[in-house]
C-alpha cells in the first residue's frame, strides 16, 4: 500500500507483533483499522506522526502517562465520581496525542473511521461533553494523507 512506504520514508521504527496487536484489539473490544494495524506490524509500534505521535499497543509508543492505545481508551471510559457527566463515547478510540490531553480519536463504528479532536480543555467539570468533541477528517486515510502531506493539522482546528 502506497501510504505504507510513505510512512517509512517519513519515519521508522520497530514494528509491533501480531501478538500484541491483537491482545490490543482484544482488549479494545473490536479490531483496529486496517491501516493502523498494517502501520504497527510493517513500520512502527506508534511513535511516529504529528504532534506527540501516534500512540502504540504494548510495548510501544505510550501517552504522557505511559498508557498504550488500548490502555488509554479503556482508562477514557472509567466513570468519574468526581465528574458525573463524564461519559467516553464507545468506539472512540484517541491514537495521537497532541499535548494538554488533547488526542486525534478515530470512529471505529464507522467504515471510513472518521478523526475526531479531542479537547478537555473546552468545558467545565459538570458540564455535558459534546463540545469536547470536534470533527476534523472524514477517514483515518485522509487524516494520514493529510500529516504526509505536510498539512498543519494542529493549525487545522485551532489556527496557527
Amino acid at each position: 500500500m502506497e501510504i505504507i512506504e510513505r510512512i517509512r520514508k517519513a519515519k521508522i521504527g520497530t514494528p509491533a507483533s501480531l501478538e500484541v496487536v491483537e491482545i490490543a484489539e482484544k482488549e479494545l473490544g473490536f479490531p483496529l483499522p486496517p491501516i493502523l494495524r498494517e502501520i504497527y506490524l510493517k513500520v512502527a509500534n506508534g511513535g511516529i506522526g504529528p504532534g506527540y505521535e501516534i500512540l502504540g499497543v504494548k510495548g510501544g509508543h505510550t501517552s504522557d502517562e505511559g498508557e498504550s492505545i488500548s490502555e488509554l481508551y479503556t482508562s477514557l471510559g472509567r466513570s468519574d465520581p468526581e465528574d458525573p457527566e463524564w461519559k467516553w463515547p464507545e468506539a472512540l478510540v484517541p491514537f495521537c496525542h497532541w499535548g494538554c490531553s488533547i488526542y486525534s480519536c478515530f470512529d471505529a463504528k464507522k467504515e471510513s473511521f472518521p478523526v475526531i479532536w479531542f479537547d478537555p480543555n473546552m468545558r467545565e467539570i459538570g458540564e455535558p461533553m459534546v463540545q469536547q468533541f470536534i470533527p476534523h477528517k472524514g477517514s483515518l486515510i485522509e487524516w494520514l494523507e493529510s500529516w504526509l502531506s505536510g498539512d498543519d493539522l494542529w493549525a487545522e482546528t485551532y489556527g496557527s
